[in-house]
């Protein structure tokens, strides 16, 4: 027998969980972590919830979440664009160099 589905507020208290846990994989810069986690819970938050004080509360919370993460992933975005283009630009001189 299979087990049973997740009532739509143990859905949402799940995905809310795994999103603090993947606001927590972001602050350590462990992006494998982070992917898998999304991966758990997108299932989980693309279901049809609820309208009821609850669901709606943790959907706020949910959001206010991906907020944060939003903007940790666009700030490691940026380092390892600046980091690639300073390498670019190394290999680069050193090529001009190499020609000089």
């Amino acid at each position: 027998m299979s087990a049973p589905a997740l009532a739509p507020a143990s859905a949402l208290t799940s995905a809310l969980i795994i999103t603090r846990a993947m606001l927590a994989a972001a602050r350590q810069e462990d992006w494998e972590q982070l992917l898998q986690l999304e991966e758990a819970r997108a299932p989980l938050v693309h279901r049809q919830h609820g309208s009821d004080v609850v669901a709606q509360a943790q959907l706020g919370q949910i959001l206010a979440y991906d907020r944060q993460l939003q903007a940790l992933l666009g700030k490691a975005r940026d380092a390892i664009a600046r980091q690639w283009q300073g390498e670019r630009g190394r290999a680069q001189a050193i090529a001009a160099y190499a020609q000089g």
